[in-house]
């Protein structure tokens, strides 16, 4: 039996009030009670402060009528309430924020990697946007994105376009293509799920396969192959049996699909009336030989480039490329439905302008069609064959079904003087979100460099050594060991440009701040509003800092 030697004296007991370890949980409780106690007393001070002199503490306001306008956000009407004008704030805070922390990362991650190219003038470029931009304040760069070079772009009918892409920039702002789901959207989410837990299930087969033999297994193109066959039978099956989507136009336009509008607006622009006008035989009989919008508007544009014309026959050619250019179609339908965004941009793909006409109920829409204000109304199946039955010559009305896939192009295209169609994004968005993300994005770039700088030398001798290129030994070996060198930092980037967006009010675009501000004024309740505005600036901030903190531990370099 052991015994414990009388040489070894027992270490005696460490009363309390000399142990470090009670001591530094009794400091923190006496610190956090402190604290608590000295915001009590500014609490209660706002308090007496705000009764003495006949103010309201509560936050009741936020249930009062706004009565001023957004210029953009999520629905919202001057009537709405303080409280909901404070949310458009806030969502449209968000909206940009995110937006740019994805563009900032794109954009940090190419402009590190260029400012380590052996190419000199890629790194020489790479070098001069970042010593450049990040020594100009935030402020400035805003005031002459905004000013000097938006305000500056032409009008809506002059819009600059880029290689023929349906984007537009002019001095409303840009437009580009936006996707928008359909009926069918639920449906097809449900295949690609199925996609999503079939390609698990092959990952972890063969990952037993390849464990089981020792023979390496391709799991990665074996389940993105399993998941993008799923996907594709699912948009198949979903824009073939799930589309409720339907048109309906007068019987006698020879309408059944959306490829004979082309034939008809062709027909209706009368090529044969320019013969009569003065142009030559061989001309009218080209433009009749025209078989698309496109070629019909491309010759008439070389006609008028060639200088060969009469003065005549220019402002006939003239007048032939403004009716090109002005609505042709009148689309009824409900505003922003799908079946509105499905028919406009198959109109907009065959380069047919497109006057809409939105209404807020199929029944007001289709009391325009009844009334001969429109060429097509568009709906669903149900909708149209409702409003078919009701009018006087229901048969003199053909309904076509329309096939509809899950997502939708939603393209922009110019219509008069406006841009009909896709994502627009404001003058004041667009400063924004570029200001934001060049700003944001030269500090993040500077962050990369100094992360795969971080990675050891051998590592890149190690991957070259093993016949990796430049792309593999960056994407499988220098990257992932930089995250965790890249990511702390970057963090409070995102939240620095998260915070920096409340500068939007510089330029006017309708953030929290710039929204909150508006509320202060009207309402009075400084104090009140200050206060949501921290609330809602940390709430955002701990939200984007507790999922980098996840991410940073799964990219950690784990210590054995």
């Amino acid at each position: 039996m052991a015994s414990t030697s009388p040489n070894i004296k027992q270490e005696a007991s460490i009363p309390f009030w000399r142990d470090v370890r009670v001591l530094g949980v009794i400091g923190q409780i006496v610190v956090t009670m402190l604290v608590i106690v000295f915001f009590a007393w500014l609490i209660g001070n706002f308090v007496d402060n705000a009764e003495n002199q006949g103010l309201q503490v509560g936050f009741d306001f936020l249930n009062s009528t706004a009565s001023f306008d957004i210029a953009e956000g999520i629905a919202y009407e001057a009537t709405d309430t303080f409280g909901r004008a404070l949310w458009v704030g806030v969502v449209n805070t968000i909206r940009v924020s995110l937006i740019g922390i994805v563009l900032t990362t794109f954009l940090g991650i190419v402009v590190g990697i260029a400012r380590l190219s052996n190419n000199w003038l890629i790194s020489r470029i790479a070098t001069v946007y970042i010593e450049i931009v990040r020594n100009i304040p935030l402020l400035v760069i805003l005031f002459f994105i905004y000013f000097a070079v938006i305000l500056k772009l032409p009008g809506v009918r002059d819009s600059v376009q880029f290689l023929g892409l349906p984007v537009y920039l002019n001095n409303r702002g840009i437009a580009i293509p936006g996707i928008t789901p359909t009926t069918g959207f639920p449906i097809w989410l449900a295949f690609i799920i199925l996609g999503v837990i079939l390609a698990m299930v092959l990952w972890t087969i063969q990952s037993r396969q390849e464990e089981q033999t020792g023979e390496p297994r391709n799991k990665f193109g074996t389940a993105v192959f399993a998941f993008l066959v799923v996907m594709f039978i699912g948009w198949l099956v979903t824009t073939a049996f799930v589309s409720d989507q339907a048109i309906m136009v007068n019987a006698s336009s020879g309408i059944e699909s959306f490829d004979d509008f082309e034939d008809v607006y062709l027909a209706s622009l009368d090529t044969n009336a320019l013969r009569e006008s003065g142009l030559s035989a061989a001309t009218v009989n080209s433009l009749n030989s025209t078989a698309s919008v496109a070629a019909y508007q491309k010759e008439l544009t070389t006609l008028l480039d060639s200088g060969t014309l009469t003065p005549a026959e220019v402002e006939i050619v003239e007048t032939r490329l403004d009716i090109l250019s002005d609505g042709a179609v009148t689309l009824c339908a409900v505003e922003g439905s799908a079946a509105e965004i499905n028919a406009a941009s198959q109109l907009r793909r065959r380069n047919i302008p497109v006057d809409i006409k939105g209404s807020d109920t199929m029944r007001q829409a289709g009391s325009d069609y009844a009334a001969g204000d429109c060429d097509v109304l568009a709906g669903t199946q149900a909708e149209l064959a409702s409003e078919r039955a009701i009018l006087e010559t229901p048969d003199t009305h053909e309904l076509q079904k329309v096939s509809v896939p899950p997502l939708v192009m939603n393209t922009p295209a110019p219509a008069g003087f406006n841009i009909q169609g896709g994502v627009k994004l404001s003058p004041e968005f667009a400063a924004l979100l570029i200001g934001l993300v060049l700003y944001t994005g030269s500090y993040a770039a500077e962050i990369v460099r100094a992360g795969i700088l971080a990675v050891s030398k051998g590592q890149t001798e190690a991957a070259r050594a093993l016949g990796l290129n430049d792309v593999q030994r960056l994407r499988l070996i220098v990257l992932p060991q930089a995250m965790r060198v890249i990511i702390p930092p970057m963090t409070s980037q995102y939240l620095n440009l998260t915070k920096n967006s409340s500068l939007a009010v510089a330029i006017g675009y309708p953030d929290l701040v710039s929204v909150g501000n508006t509320v202060l004024n009207q309402s009075g309740y400084a104090v009140q509003v200050i206060i949501i505005f921290m609330i809602a600036y940390l709430t955002i901030s701990l939200s984007i800092s507790t999922f980098l903190n996840w991410y940073n531990k799964k990219v950690a370099l784990v210590e054995r």
